[in-house]
């Protein structure tokens, strides 16, 4: 199966149904809970996220994550094991120094749960706290950084909840590249399992980042342009590499983007596509 069997028109809508199919036709879940009826019929609420070639860490992880109690996004809870959490999956600790960087005057009332954070708070709080994983993930597979930015996000996710930076025996598989065996043994996690049978989204969550391990095991790329509104300027990466990735031209590249010189793009740079 190639990424672009997963991600049609580099778009994909990971649904209850076709989702436990491709990750059965990939031999992954057939081993860990049966046949694909049995999987069908124990699967959770369906993670309908699209996933894109460069999407960023927050996109791909914040809405599995969420943003806090339904229909209060942004204000402060406690979660299931009673830790104050505020965001996408932050642990208000105390004198939350992070926190207080990003919410500024409005901290106290902030972790008293009066006043919320905005979406732009919550992405700026995520940048800082996903940087501890992104850290981990590097020393754990030493190859991190050459990898695509659909696995980066899928490793990274793994790391965010902990069933994947808890996983030696995924992690040694990955080293190995031996993806598609990582997949499977990704799966086998009690977290999983407990996922499947209460109904939960964590098996969801767990089930698109396999697949993505195994469809990079496949050795395959999307060959057609990303779909995006932005493109994050990577090492390496020049206007006309960005150009084939994306499908736009470098002339509109650089109006849109206000650029004079096409040899001037830096690291990190966001450029609107």
């Amino acid at each position: 199966m190639t990424f672009d069997q997963l991600n049609e028109a580099n778009e994909i809508i990971l649904q209850e149904g076709p989702f436990a199919k491709a990750l059965a036709a990939l031999g992954i879940l057939g081993a860990t809970l049966g046949s694909p009826g049995e999987v069908q019929a124990k699967m959770p609420t369906p993670i309908t996220q699209a996933i894109k070639q460069d999407q960023s860490y927050y996109d791909y992880i914040a809405p599995s994550e969420g943003k806090g109690k339904a229909g209060r996004p942004g204000y402060a809870y406690k979660d299931h094991k009673g830790y104050l959490t505020v965001g996408v999956g932050h642990l208000v600790l105390r004198n939350d120094k992070a926190l207080q960087q990003v919410a500024g005057r409005d901290y106290n009332s902030v972790i008293r749960g009066r006043v919320p954070l905005s979406d732009r708070q919550m992405e700026a709080l995520f940048n800082i706290d996903v940087q501890a994983k992104i850290a981990a993930a590097r020393r754990a597979l030493p190859a991190f950084d050459s990898y695509p930015q659909y696995l980066r996000n899928a490793i990274v996710d793994g790391f965010f909840r902990g069933d994947l930076s808890g996983s030696k025996n995924t992690l040694g598989l990955m080293n190995k590249g031996q993806w598609k065996a990582a997949a499977k043994e990704y799966l086998n996690h009690a977290g999983y399992r407990t996922s499947k049978e209460e109904g939960t989204g964590v098996a969801g969550r767990m089930e698109r980042n396999a697949a993505v391990f195994a469809t990079y095991g496949g050795g395959s790329s999307p060959q057609q342009p990303v779909k995006t509104d932005f493109y994050t300027v990577k090492s390496g990466d020049t206007l006309s590499k960005i150009s084939k990735m994306t499908g736009k031209s470098i002339k509109d590249i650089m109006q849109k983007n206000r650029i004079t010189n096409p040899n001037k793009i830096s690291v990190g740079q966001k450029l609107s596509i």
